[in-house]
């Protein structure tokens, strides 16, 4: 009987250990390289998303102030105020919520925002012979992701209206 005892294979209490951690060791590398994966591609989204937003919002402050009329400065030639094409005089600010609004209208729809997590930080529009500079800071809420943009945009009626037969326009 002590033969066939000895003579069976198997595996001893110190292999099943050693190859245990070894599994163990292998699932914490493959946990920690997806991690960093799956990190690296929400910092990726996140820039990515920043730039959407910055050039749609871009897009759409164009669309609005190359069509301005009646256009009011402050000091320094920053944009207080301007008839939009409606007729309807606005001023572009932003929000509590961090959006961008053109009177008591939002530019963009909420969603442009990714329901929150984007905001813009900082726009600063200024005019100067017929022309808006506007330039743009957009991040996410609470990371430091984030991204600027600077834009001219010629306004094509800055005096609202055309000036009569022998006028000129300042």
């Amino acid at each position: 009987m002590r033969r066939k005892l000895k003579e069976t294979a198997g595996l001893t209490l110190v292999e099943m250990l050693a190859a245990v951690a070894v599994l163990i060791l292998l699932g914490m590398m493959l946990n920690t390289g997806m991690q960093m994966a799956v990190r690296s591609y929400r910092t990726m989204i996140a820039h990515s998303e920043v730039q959407l937003l910055l050039s749609t919002l871009a897009d759409a402050l164009g669309d609005d102030l190359r069509y301005a009329q009646e256009v009011e400065t402050g000091a320094g030639g920053q944009l207080t105020a301007y008839q939009d094409a409606s007729g309807e005089t606005v001023s572009l600010v932003i929000g509590p919520d961090g959006q961008v609004y053109a009177g008591d209208k939002r530019v963009l729809p909420p969603g442009a925002y990714g329901k929150g997590t984007y905001v813009v930080r900082t726009m600063d529009i200024s005019f100067a012979d017929g022309c808006f500079t506007v330039a743009l800071e957009v991040g996410q809420k609470t990371e430091e992701i984030s991204g600027e943009r600077t834009l001219m945009v010629r306004c094509l009626n800055p005096y609202g209206g055309t000036p009569e037969e022998g006028e000129t326009t300042p």
